[in-house]
């Protein structure tokens, strides 16, 4: 099977979001058919997808060549989505101005809940579209001209993909539940068989797997006190959050409400959002935390647990034994995994058969290309020496 592009979700996330006005004779990073991809959209896309990962996994952004590797998936996208344009224009693919307005709407719809205050706020939403328009170098007419070629993409797109993809049966999310069940019961000659078939498919199986794994497991639902510390801070400063840890604790056992604690004391804020309340996975979490949680009976307030991280105190709310998920609790899950799969794949097939019929230039380079690019001379440079060794 194909496998699934990790940053695609984010890439189609920012897709109608993102976007710069054109300039007269503005410099590019691609041709595709002779229509330039401008550096101001690769930039901004780029950028958007930055801050993706910056929110959401900083680590990717400390490896080697980050941007690089980000900045080729993102132009490789751009390329692709001025393939489907162009298609959609051979195809003589039209929008209705009513299809034009409920995308509008649809993006517009983002913008309800404010950022500041984290609350619905319809009256406001019109100013914070028109604010976004403005932070991107675009008006309302420009960006309506970006909205239709993405509407115009989309459903060409949609007309290719239902020529091709075969609808999910129920047989087919019982196939995949057997090769589940086939990992989760370690029968290793069958997994063998299975990896020398799809190795790749064996891999989806085993992320399933283990996800069924977690949600099959005894889970506790907990309430976190947490107070950070870390492997610099000075000993002083430990103790002054070990102390404090002992202070929450006696103000609990004197009464105050566990969720005020939460409110008043944990420096978890992304927690704090639901009240502190977290799930645990048995062997999941920290195994001073793991033993504590599992043990407690619910209602108990655990005593400060000090971690690497940290002192916690936790409340156990609610318990879940382990249990047995069945194919029938699982089935339109797995149905729908097949879906997307299926689409993944033959939007895939499709992309490139548009790319080997396309002229494709691409302008813009990468360190990373120069890097290897200059090791490969490195090495070719290597191995000549013995030869002109030999000659002489």
């Amino acid at each position: 099977m194909i496998k699934t592009n990790k940053i695609l979700a984010v890439l189609f996330a920012v897709a109608l979001s993102t976007g710069v006005q054109a300039k007269v004779m503005e410099s590019s990073v691609a041709t595709v058919n002779g229509q330039p991809i401008l550096a101001s959209e690769y930039d901004s896309f780029l950028e958007s997808v930055v801050e993706q990962y910056q929110a959401s996994a900083p680590q990717v952004l400390t490896r080697p060549y980050a941007k690089d590797v980000l900045g080729k998936e993102v132009l490789k996208e751009l390329i692709s989505k001025e393939l489907v344009y162009q298609a959609s224009q051979e195809a003589k693919i039209t929008v209705k101005d009513s299809e034009l307005d409920e995308g509008l709407n649809e993006i517009k719809s983002r913008f309800v809940i404010d950022e500041k205050t984290g609350q619905p706020d319809q009256k406001g939403a019109e100013k914070r579209f028109s604010e976004a328009l403005k932070k991107q170098g675009m008006t309302l007419k420009t960006y309506k001209a970006k909205l239709s070629k993405e509407i115009a993409s989309r459903k060409l797109m949609e007309q290719e993909l239902q020529k091709t993809i075969k609808p999910v049966e129920e047989a087919d999310a019982k196939a995949l539940f057997d090769e589940v069940q086939v990992v989760l019961k370690n029968n290793t000659k069958k997994i063998k068989e299975m990896e020398k078939q799809d190795p790749q498919h064996l891999q989806e199986v085993q992320a399933i797997a283990a996800k069924l794994k977690q949600l099959s497991a005894e889970q506790v639902r907990i309430g976190h006190i947490y107070l950070a510390t870390t492997k610099d801070m000075p000993a002083a400063e430990v103790a002054k959050k070990a102390q404090l840890a002992q202070q929450i604790k006696k103000e609990l056992d004197g009464g105050m409400d566990f969720s005020t604690a939460v409110k008043n004391y944990t420096e978890d804020k992304q927690a704090l959002a639901a009240g502190g309340d977290m799930i645990l996975i048995k062997g999941m979490a920290p195994k001073e935390i793991d033993a504590k949680a599992f043990t407690l009976a619910v209602g108990k307030v655990s005593d400060p647990i000090k971690t690497d991280v940290g002192y916690h105190i936790i409340k156990v709310k609610e318990k879940r034994a382990e249990r047995n998920i069945g194919f029938d609790e699982i089935k339109n899950d797995l149905g729908q995994y097949i879906a997307q799969t299926r689409i993944l794949e033959a939007q895939a097939k499709y992309l490139e058969s548009l790319a080997n019929k396309a002229d494709i230039k691409i302008t813009k380079e990468f360190e990373m290309d120069k890097a290897l690019a200059a090791e490969e001379a490195k090495q070719e440079t290597v191995k000549a020496e013995p030869q002109k060794e030999t000659k002489k």
